[in-house]
């Protein structure tokens, strides 16, 4: 993006009164948008088979928006002020931008494995059809948490009334690399490999990768990263009082031992 169409943005956001900050953070948002449409293609409910950025893989593993709306195949990001003014690092907010997204959770400020709040905020989407027109929207509460030495973990929360319930979709238990029950809650654990590629005519899957994107539940081709390479996502699904959690990480690391423990803590929590 050119530096008149960047100076006439953050003119336009001095008279919205945005801080610094959230300008510069706006400014690199839309230099994203405009190189890569950040859009979460479904092929099935649960299966995504192109993503942009890896910060909405936690929808490809929900994606449950399919449900509610027949005619959506995908979801993409829609900036609004909303999604960067509500971000804050004060966790007595939460009620606030509880009643924005129009949910009401249970959140852990510290958990036990040493994970910590650490900010939050409200992320606003877009519902597609296959010609990228708009048949409807939802907005989610995101949080995320900190802890020395290792990749943040992040807790997305979305209305289960508007994108459809976890339990009523049995293709959440048979994708599942493992389910646990909590207190009756049903929590579904997946760790997915991500094959991140540029848009380039150089660079391209393979025949193996392409089949495997076919076959694998849990195996994605991704476009928009500057290198060939792999990502690994962990997440753990839940529903409590009709509302959709996912925590996830890009810790390939992580044990689902310990985000089966982290669901646990927010289940008991209520």
């Amino acid at each position: 993006m050119n530096e008149y169409i960047i100076d006439s943005y953050k003119k336009s956001m001095n008279e919205l009164r945005f801080s610094e900050i959230q300008k510069e953070d706006l400014v690199r948002k839309l230099n994203e948008a405009g190189n890569v449409k950040n859009v979460v293609r479904m092929k099935k409910k649960l299966s995504v088979k192109k993503i942009a950025f890896l910060t909405a893989a936690c929808l490809a593993v929900l994606a449950g928006c399919g449900v509610a709306v027949g005619k959506a195949t995908g979801v993409v990001t829609s900036f609004s002020p909303d999604t960067f003014l509500s971000k804050t690092s004060d966790f007595s907010r939460l009620e606030k931008l509880e009643s924005r997204v129009g949910i009401d959770v249970v959140a852990v400020e510290t958990f036990s494995n040493g994970y910590k709040f650490d900010s939050m905020d409200i992320q606003d989407w877009n519902l597609v059809d296959d010609g990228d027109k708009t048949v409807g929207r939802f907005k989610e509460l995101r949080i995320e948490y900190a802890c020395d030495n290792k990749p943040n973990i992040i807790v997305n929360m979305e209305s289960a009334l508007i994108n459809g319930h976890i339990d009523d979709d049995p293709s959440f238990a048979l994708r599942a690399n493992e389910m646990r029950t909590v207190e009756g809650v049903n929590v579904y654990y997946n760790c997915d490999e991500y094959l991140g590629l540029p848009v380039s005519k150089d660079i391209f899957p393979t025949e193996e990768e392409l089949t495997r994107e076919e076959t694998d539940d849990h195996f994605f081709i991704s476009y928009g990263s500057d290198e060939r390479e792999t990502t690994y996502v962990s997440s753990a699904v839940f529903e409590v009082a009709d509302v959709h959690y996912c925590i996830m990480t890009f810790d390939e690391n992580i044990t689902s031992d310990e985000l089966f423990g982290m669901a646990e803590e927010i289940i008991k929590a209520r």
